[in-house]
């Protein structure tokens, strides 16, 4: 499984000879930047918008306004997809506010370093086992490996809790900084703290997802 990365909301395009730095996504829909936003408000202005620029209704116009509409809806697509996910949220507000990307961002966030190697520890286990399975040669010595499977099966459930568990803290500490930051006190080194966190859950959440797909299909 490939990680797929989320397109940079701050993205250049040209135009030309023109470069153009497209609106920010909480500019497309006219939203007061912060780390939390309300998804009501935000699915509604989303719906708006793009029900006003569908492709589909200009299909017969000229190709300039077809290409624009195109564009325009495009744009809307990956803004609401940045602002719906809160690490891209974050990372396009930290990016809109300082004006460059958060630095050193592969750094393990404060408080999760036991979760970073039982993290590691635990795919490295389950890749060691998934080669031996692979390896076995018959029934019976397949056979022998179902109890470490279960055993590895019962680590995966007890480490997802965790993750579980880390995502709620997250989602606290998200409305806590969004209160402070509405308040005028906009904190980035809280704010690439708490982006960092996301970004590490999604991708110890990835992990475990390939490793767990690659226990029942054996590949």
């Amino acid at each position: 499984m490939v990680k797929q990365a989320c397109p940079s909301p701050m993205m250049y395009k040209r135009r030309g000879s023109i470069i153009v730095l497209p609106m920010s996504p909480f500019a497309l829909f006219d939203l007061e930047p912060g780390p939390t936003l309300d998804a009501v408000a935000l699915k509604e202005r989303f719906s708006r918008a793009t029900a006003e620029t569908h492709p589909d209704k200009f299909a017969q116009a000229p190709e300039g306004e077809r290409l624009a509409a195109e564009t325009r809806y495009s744009d809307l697509n990956r803004a609401y997809q940045t602002l719906t996910d809160p690490r891209a949220r974050l990372l396009a507000l930290y990016e809109l506010t300082k004006g460059e990307k958060p630095r050193d961002v592969q750094r393990i966030p404060p408080g999760t370093m036991d979760l970073f190697i039982e993290v590691g520890q635990t795919c490295q286990q389950f890749d060691q086992f998934l080669e031996r399975k692979r390896s076995a040669g018959g029934a019976l010595e397949r056979a022998g490996l179902m109890g470490e499977e279960l055993t590895l099966q019962d680590t995966l459930m007890t480490l997802r809790g965790k993750l579980e568990a880390l995502g709620v803290t997250l989602e606290g500490d998200l409305a806590a900084l969004d209160t402070r930051w509405r308040a005028g006190e906009k904190d980035l080194n809280a704010l690439e703290t708490v982006y960092r966190k996301y970004s590490y859950l999604a991708r110890w959440q990835q992990q475990l997802e390939e490793r767990e797909i690659a226990l029942l299909t054996g590949e």
